[in-house]
């Protein structure tokens, strides 16, 4: 078997220097970030695969998201400077959300009260998505749930879809993604609760920055910080 801790990709041996000669900035990151960036320069999905599942054994699920997936993302974003380097990104993009979302299908259902993650459509659809692949909502389902949260998780189109995810879930709590490009909150809000009363209701997102929040919805924070506050009231 491969040794993940080698600067190796494909089981070739490979000099970091030359992996991270299209971008600049992992000289000095661990072993396992730079094993993580060389495979996204040479789109080897296995490779990403067996790092991201070995970190999350080794560290968590929290960790390895904070620690190594989340710095080859800042790093590669940094150095998405040619249409080459953007389709190697796209490619690691894909392969994470991949990964994130057989880790939710495969964990076991959790008990306590049921969590419906959602992701609000924005009003407009004509903004680009800060983070198209919605790798930041697909960590928080997957943290949820291999925590053995009972999670749902929906991404409507449109607001219709989105309360009807509200009324086939039955949650016990809501946690509601928003976009930066905003959505009307307030009749959203409303709306949720004519279809389910008793909702405890939390929101993440980029949203949170920029739009007013009621005082009675939570606003989560970092990874670990918010599956704490989700676990807190399931």
């Amino acid at each position: 078997m491969k040794n993940l801790g080698d600067n190796s990709v494909n089981g070739m041996k490979t000099d970091p220097s030359n992996l991270l000669s299209p971008f600049s900035g992992l000289g000095g990151a661990e072993a396992s970030v730079r094993n993580l960036s060389g495979a996204l320069l040479a789109r080897d999905v296995v490779t990403i695969r067996r790092i991201i599942v070995r970190a999350v054994a080794e560290r968590g699920f929290s960790s390895m998201w904070t620690t190594l997936v989340v710095p080859v993302l800042e790093w590669a974003d940094e150095g998405r400077n040619s249409d080459a380097a953007a389709a190697s990104v796209r490619v690691f993009a894909e392969c994470v959300a991949g990964i994130l979302s057989t880790m939710t299908l495969d964990a076991p259902i959790g008990g306590g009260g049921r969590v419906l993650l959602v992701h609000v459509p924005a009003d407009s659809q004509d903004t680009v998505p800060a983070d198209p692949y919605g790798l930041e909502f697909r960590a928080l389902g997957a943290a949820l749930a291999t925590a053995s949260v009972d999670t749902r998780m929906a991404l409507p189109l449109c607001r219709s879809a989105l309360l009807a995810s509200v009324t086939n879930a039955e949650p016990d709590v809501i946690v509601l993604w928003l976009p930066a490009a905003g959505c009307a909150l307030p009749s959203l809000l409303r709306a949720i609760r004519r279809r389910r009363t008793g909702l405890t209701m939390l929101a993440g997102g980029p949203g949170c920055r920029t739009q007013s929040l009621p005082r009675s919805i939570a606003v989560l924070g970092m990874l670990d910080e918010a599956v704490d506050a989700v676990t807190a009231v399931t």
